[in-house]
């Protein structure tokens, strides 16, 4: 692979202020760049002239990025076929319920924490945009990294794979492509 991981996420507010405050303050990023990006035709980037640009240090050296975009228009649906469903943020599991803690203590409602099988815990809250954010964290007692906590056994990749495809050969190709753990059960 020739990615390190995220360079940034960028997502898209109508309220900079708010949005600075919000992942400040509640989120505890740090603000660490601010621009304004002229349109260009044909780049794929926003329609607008002379948006604001911000980004904040979210960790592990990537940044959360704010673009913000004109009042008063649409708000995304998340749920629809290429909107953005959420983000989580990954908390190591000593930091997670105080985290928790404290972003409640900002007045802000979190949803869990929820415990979602395997090493996933989770809990949700939404940003002042209807943005859904996630902290997720490994309470399994495994020291693992996030990709490695995920890792499935052949058999419990091939039981959910089996409800994609029919053809087995279409699903021995993605079982060969993919890691797998020896391990039978999940930790």
């Amino acid at each position: 692979m020739s990615t390190r991981g995220i360079d940034h996420l960028a997502i898209v507010a109508d309220d900079m202020p708010t949005a600075m405050d919000f992942y400040t303050r509640v989120m505890g990023f740090q603000l660490v760049h601010v621009r304004r990006v002229p349109y260009e035709r044909d780049r794929g980037q926003p329609p607008y002239e002379n948006l604001r640009h911000y980004f904040f240090d979210m960790g592990n050296d990537s940044l959360f990025a704010v673009f913000e975009y004109p009042q008063g228009l649409p708000r995304q649906n998340r749920d629809h076929v290429g909107g953005m469903q959420h983000v989580a943020f990954h908390v190591p599991p000593a930091k997670f319920d105080a985290l928790i803690e404290r972003v409640k203590g900002c007045g802000v409602e979190v949803i869990g924490p929820v415990p979602l099988g395997g090493r996933f815990w989770s809990a949700y809250l939404y940003d002042p945009f209807g943005i859904r954010l996630e902290f997720a964290t490994d309470r399994s007692g495994a020291n693992r990294g996030v990709v490695a906590s995920v890792l499935q056994t052949e058999e419990e990749a091939r039981a959910e794979l089996e409800t994609l495809f029919s053809d087995r050969k279409e699903v021995e190709k993605w079982l060969e492509r993919m890691p797998l753990r020896k391990e039978t059960a999940q930790a």
